[in-house]
């Protein structure tokens, strides 16, 4: 009678009982097996948030790290060259150089102690004859030298890609094995106390101080580089992944912007006719303290940064088929040998080559000299051109939500190289124009849109795709080995363009813009072979493995499955038998 009264709720009449009762199966069969509660409403709330602050953070130390560097070396150029001072108390107290406030005939200057190179010779013969002096062509005068060599230039900013190199080795296994939290309260504490380094390598003037804790916090920024974009890939929502994966890339020109904009404050404010002192080692360590700041802001994360969202989303909230939770065990599963991944990991070292051999880090760490051969002052040049790098890297965001990586990567490393041949190469060239005007707008032009298509893709794909090319239980050793690549790319473009353009120019007495122009021109050669190998192979794993995946699914789904027909039969049999006798 129960059992009566439990089918007569359904219907009162047979027809109307199976078209319900035929409604209500049809309802369990298609209810979705699972759901995803914990989807974020939007790009920018609190769930994202907590995950892209490790881009953020991470992202913004690494950028003011490298934009460090130009800034750094341009403000100690004018801590060590007397010939502007034009002052008796401002020339006597630069603290980087032996300057002495002279008078001859043509009135009161600020000189060298040993000699002054303006004052003794005027042409270019006589200057190229004094191993003591060099001709300035951007000045057309004979100078003293100041600042760094271009050999102390290329050890000082490839110092921390050194330890970024070898830092990337390890960052995916050592994030597996201590997990996220500590590794990042590590590299704040390392970022604290080479900061506080740096303070005394400039009180002192240290210089191999300065360099040997350069290449100490570049160890922990490359483990950086490779354990931060794991984290957000791991658990930011898929929906949003991409979109908080390329945040890496935009704090990072964040961070550059940032170092840009202190250069500007510090240097540009020098009054080289003011009577007093200007202070020029405290305009130095001003450029310390923020990385000391963003050190302690680390360490803070290590601390109170939250747990694995991917574990708690691995767990579903509704039980799910057990083929459904053995195939995805299985391919979770799956482990790779070095050699089975040979493929993805040469494509990985394709891609880091366009990233570094193209030539960015060359333009970030000596944008104030690139810009001053092209007729900007120095850090203004430097600071025109961060911004643009940094604005262009905001529009990456929405860019990545519309184009897959791929199609973004490759789009905008076409332009790259194209723009480092046609535009900052070849139109350099001394002979190729006389006019200084047009040669300088044309290189301009091509840097601007040379940065901008690199942080509007190249620089933002790259962290995705150093975790994209590999399956999941190869990403520790696959986005080490590409980030290794990277770094290797970067510490020869560092350490190598300075010597080699002064080199190619025919010494520091030669025209800097032969060379200048024969690396730009290498820069956009690299590029373009690199942009036809990508075209070809360039796929990232899940696309490439789409088909396979599915394979199984489809073919699960096409087999018949006699046992769940017989029993959706003889369920529906029973029902019709049961409304039968209550009518009767």
């Amino acid at each position: 009678m129960s059992d009566n009264r439990r089918y007569k709720q359904y219907s009162p009449d047979h027809g109307a009982g199976d078209r319900e009762v035929g409604q209500h199966m049809e309802e369990e069969v298609h209810t979705p097996t699972t759901r995803d509660p914990d989807e974020p409403k939007s790009l920018f709330c609190a769930a994202n948030m907590k995950v892209a602050q490790v881009n953020a953070l991470i992202g913004t130390l690494n950028g003011y790290s490298i934009g460090f560097v130009g800034v750094y070396t341009t403000v100690y150029g004018y801590a060590s060259n007397c010939i502007v001072y034009k002052s008796k108390n401002a020339c006597e107290t630069i603290p980087f150089a032996k300057c002495a406030w002279t008078s001859d005939a043509t009135g009161d200057y600020c000189g060298w102690a040993s000699q002054t190179c303006a004052k003794l010779h005027s042409t270019l013969e006589a200057c190229a004859a004094d191993s003591a002096c060099k001709w300035s062509y951007s000045s057309a005068a004979c100078q003293n030298p100041s600042g760094l060599t271009s050999t102390n230039s290329g050890i000082f900013a490839g110092a921390m890609i050194v330890g970024c190199f070898f830092g990337s080795f390890v960052g995916g296994p050592l994030s597996r094995l201590i997990g996220p939290k500590l590794v990042f309260l590590l590299v704040g504490i390392a970022g604290v106390i080479c900061s506080v380094m740096y303070h005394i390598s400039v009180a002192l003037d240290l210089f191999w101080v300065l360099c040997v804790f350069r290449l100490v916090i570049g160890v922990f920024l490359g483990v950086c580089c490779v354990a931060a974009p794991m984290y957000v890939a791991e658990n930011a929502h898929p929906k949003y992944a991409k979109m908080i994966g390329v945040m890496f890339q935009v704090f990072t020109t964040f961070g550059i912007f940032l170092a840009a904009t202190m250069g500007l404050a510090m240097g540009q404010s020098i009054k080289y006719d003011a009577p007093s002192s200007q202070n020029l080692i405290g305009r130095l360590q001003g450029l310390c303290v923020l990385s000391t700041l963003l050190s302690l802001l680390v360490m803070a994360m290590g601390i109170y940064l939250p747990g694995s969202l991917r574990q708690k989303r691995a767990q579903p909230t509704e039980p799910v088929g057990e083929d459904e939770q053995e195939r995805e065990l299985s391919t979770d599963e799956k482990t790779y040998s070095c050699v089975q991944m040979i493929g993805p990991l040469l494509m990985g070292f394709i891609v880091a080559g366009t990233l570094q051999l193209t030539g960015i880090n060359a333009i970030m760490n000596y944008a104030p000299t690139i810009m001053q051969s092209l007729g900007l002052a120095p850090l203004v040049g430097n600071f025109v051109v961060m911004v643009w790098n940094f604005v262009t890297t905001i529009f990456s965001i929405p860019l990545a939500s519309v184009f897959t990586m791929r199609q973004l990567f490759l789009a905008c490393s076409l332009i790259t190289s194209v723009m480092c041949l046609l535009m900052c190469g070849i139109p350099v060239f001394p002979g190729i124009t006389h006019k200084t005007a047009a040669k300088n707008g044309v290189a301009i032009t091509g840097l601007l849109i040379f940065i901008g298509a690199f942080e509007m893709g190249v620089g933002p794909c790259f962290y995705v795709l150093a975790q994209d090319l590999f399956p999941k239980n190869f990403r520790p050793t696959g986005a080490s080995a590409t980030n290794v690549m990277q770094f290797a790319f970067n510490v020869i473009i560092n350490v190598c363009y300075p010597i080699a353009t002064e080199a190619l120019s025919g010494g520091a007495s030669g025209n800097q813009d032969k060379g200048q122009a024969i690396a730009f021109i290498f820069f956009g050669c690299i590029g373009l072979v690199c942009f036809v190998f990508q075209c070809l192979f360039l796929k990232p794993w899940d696309e490439t493995h789409k088909v396979t995946a599915s394979a199984p699914e489809v073919e699960r789904h096409s087999e018949p499955d006699y046992a769940r027909k017989e029993e959706k039969m003889a369920t529906q049999a029973d029902i019709h038998a049961a409304v039968a006798k209550n009518r009767d």
